[in-house]
C-alpha cells in the first residue's frame, strides 16, 4: 500500500485516509483467513478505525470552515 498525501486540496486528504482504511481492512481480512486466526488482523483493523476517525474529523473541520 502506498499512502500518498501529496494532494491538491484539503478535501482529498480525507479521501486518501479512507482509501487507506480499505487497504488496512483488506490486509486484516487476508491475515485472518491465511492464519485461520480471528485476531491476526486486529492491529490493522485498529489502525483502519483510527484513520477513519481522522478522516471524519477532517471532513467536519472543513465543513465547519466552509471549505
Amino acid at each position: 500500500m502506498n499512502l500518498n498525501l501529496d494532494v491538491d486540496s484539503p478535501e482529498k486528504v480525507a479521501v486518501v485516509l479512507l482509501d487507506a482504511c480499505d487497504a488496512f481492512r483488506a490486509s486484516a481480512s487476508d491475515l485472518e483467513s491465511a492464519w485461520q486466526d480471528a485476531f491476526a488482523g486486529q492491529p490493522w483493523e485498529l489502525i483502519a478505525r483510527e484513520l477513519e476517525r481522522a478522516s471524519a474529523r477532517i471532513t467536519a473541520i472543513l465543513a465547519k470552515r466552509g471549505a
